[in-house]
């Protein structure tokens, strides 16, 4: 089948004079222009995916036996494809098994050995006959254009002789009309020769026609079987809209198109109702196209969503610490069950197929490498863990009685993290006692700096009035509508203040914050502005402009904010490990770790904003 690219859409010729209407010659060589249609680098995915879900090692090799012995290579290409994802992922599926039952019988991984089966030589035997049949199939198609080439080159050099040298008008009329229909008869080309020789193939028939005088009998001749010729093709292109086949109905337009280019001149009224003819016919076959590929691309991103979450949830499992037997066994128990999910969703786009496919496998191969490593690494790491925790408590009774304490609590809290590096030191009976030595030096120090701290209680209550005045006056401000700008800053001012006002007690900051937000939520709310409100003493955008404008003074409060939230965060981390045992001592570290990842949180967002003001400084 040739391309459409070997054509080129040639300009209508201009009005011709009388003499020249009569002069067949001329009228002939008239090629109407064909819009080129694109060529494609790979066949449509027009064929249904066979879907084989469920299906054993040894019903996919059968499959695969049984479509090798198919004679269209391009219907059978996606389906040998989704058999061979198939069967790799139930060898994948066989060898994370067996090597997770040969870990769990106390083996190394190092030792592990897989051997394929029977059934896996058979399903590679059928693959690689496939491949060959492919390479087979690509070479002969080569070979044939090669071969259309030459031939093509061969009717050219006959137009040229007939140009130069017959002078019976009549027989070379003739003769060269055959060339003309054998020229169409030939298939495609090497895509590196299609312009050369189209370029050759019309300069040859137009000067055929400037030198040939034939009379108007045949010019209505020649014009009726053109007649008679593009009628059929629009009768072929209409044919088309019946086909079941996209693939072949597309094919089948693309090879029509070239012969209607071919095709001599008509005259203009029949050409042109002809030419609307034709082309309604093909572009719905296009559309029919576009349509299913819509469809497709739909599917495909349906597949690619679904598969992209079992990613992340492979990814979150395999990412998670792991930190005793029973939670790598839970770990195993998901990431199988994942595996399983996956086998039964449908591929994507070829491209994001695979970038989504070796990121699940990534994900599992590192989960299954983790548990590998902690079994192995397990038993040495005692004795290394009640080394370094040893030495952790001696330095930490070193500290219990200092009273420097900004630096100790930093310390402090780097031995803190520092034991958190180390995991179990053997029994639980050692791990209880070395953890209740390391305790009793920190809840030491600690609990002499609260006693400091309380002291402090009473400004805060201070500061916690402050605040709670201010959320007054924030309520009983009146917004000027008038004046959006001189508003804004109004509320500005507010929060400058209220960062400027210091901290206030633990168990009544959620509430008075609350309030604060929720009274200068309302204001903006009137304005049409939505700041970000746990991060309320960040400047707003100005209702005039919609960019960003920063106030002088504003980096001094996000820094002063920082401060206060770092000072706030070290207090919580300095005891949440210290709590004395209680009934529900796991609710108050979870309330405390989640203070904690808040004003982190909020932190984060303020070194962010500090950043932003002084770039636009």
């Amino acid at each position: 089948m040739e391309n459409l690219d070997e054509l080129s859409a040639l300009p209508e010729e201009k009005n011709r004079t009388e003499e020249q209407a009569i002069n067949v010659t001329e009228t002939v060589s008239e090629i109407e222009a064909v819009p080129v249609v694109e060529e494609h680098t790979e066949e449509l995915e027009i064929e249904s995916l066979e879907n084989f879900n469920g299906y054993s090692k040894k019903d996919l090799a059968r499959r695969m036996e049984e479509l090798c012995n198919e004679n269209d290579l391009v219907a059978i290409r996606n389906k040998v494809a989704s058999a061979r994802e198939a069967f790799n992922q139930i060898v994948t599926q066989e060898k994370a098994t067996a090597l997770s039952k040969f870990l769990e019988e106390g083996n190394n991984a190092e030792e592990f050995e897989y051997f394929p089966d029977a059934v896996e030589e058979r399903f590679r035997k059928a693959y690689s006959k496939y491949s060959k049949l492919k390479a087979d199939f690509i070479i002969g198609q080569e070979k044939l254009r090669e071969e259309n080439l030459k031939a093509k080159n061969e009717i050219l050099l006959k137009m040229k002789n007939i140009i130069q040298n017959e002078e019976n008008m009549s027989k070379a009329f003739n003769e060269f009309h055959d060339l003309q229909a054998q020229w169409r008869n030939i298939g495609a080309v090497p895509s590196a020769n299609v312009t050369e020789l189209w370029n050759n193939y019309k300069l040859y028939i137009d000067r055929f026609y400037d030198f040939i005088k034939i009379n108007r009998e045949l010019q209505v001749l020649d014009q009726k079987k053109n007649i008679e010729m593009k009628l059929h093709l629009c009768e072929k292109a209409e044919e088309l809209l019946l086909e079941p086949s996209l693939n072949k109905a597309i094919k089948e337009a693309q090879v029509l198109q070239n012969k209607w280019k071919e095709i001599g001149f008509v005259a203009r009224e029949q050409g042109n109702e002809l030419w609307a003819r034709f082309k309604t016919a093909t572009d719905k076959v296009y559309e029919n196209k576009k349509q299913y590929l819509a469809d497709l691309q739909v599917k495909h991103s349906a597949n690619f969503e679904a598969k992209t979450k079992l990613c992340e949830e492979a990814e979150a499992i395999a990412n998670a610490p792991h930190e005793q037997h029973q939670n790598w066994q839970d770990g195993q128990k998901k990431i199988l069950e994942l595996q399983n999910t996956w086998r039964t969703i449908g591929p994507a786009d070829r491209v994001k197929n695979e970038e989504v496919w070796k990121r699940f496998r990534l994900a599992t191969d590192n989960f299954f490498k983790q548990k590998d490593e902690y079994y192995k690494k397990r038993k040495q790491e005692f004795a290394t863990n009640l080394q370094a925790k040893t030495e952790i408590c001696i330095q930490s009774e070193g500290l219990q009685e200092n009273s420097d304490w900004k630096t100790t609590s930093e310390e402090l809290i780097r031995l803190q993290q520092e034991w958190k590096k180390y995991g179990h030191v053997g029994s639980a009976d050692k791990n209880n006692k070395i953890w209740l030595r390391f305790k009793t030096a920190c809840d030491a120090f600690f609990n002499r700096k609260k006693a400091h701290y309380n002291s402090m209680d009473d400004e805060y209550e201070q500061n916690y009035n402050k605040k709670l005045d201010l959320v007054t006056r924030i309520e009983q401000f009146q917004i000027n509508k008038d004046n959006a700008v001189e508003s804004l800053d109004h509320l500005k001012a507010f929060q400058r203040e209220w960062s400027d006002i210091g901290m206030v007690p633990l168990k009544k900051k959620d509430k008075i914050w609350d309030k604060f937000r929720n009274a200068i939520k309302v204001h903006f709310d009137a304005l049409q502005i939505r700041p970000d409100f746990k991060n309320a003493d960040y400047a707003q955008a100005s209702t005039s402009g919609g960019s960003k404008s920063f106030s002088a003074g504003d980096d001094r409060h996000i820094v002063n904010k920082m401060t206060k939230l770092k000072e706030e965060v070290m207090q919580l981390e300095n005891n949440i490990e210290f709590f004395a045992k209680s009934k529900g001592p796991n609710l108050i570290k979870q309330e405390y770790e989640k203070k904690i990842q808040d004003s982190k949180d909020e932190i984060a967002k303020l070194k962010a904003r500090l950043k932003e003001i002084k770039s636009a400084q």
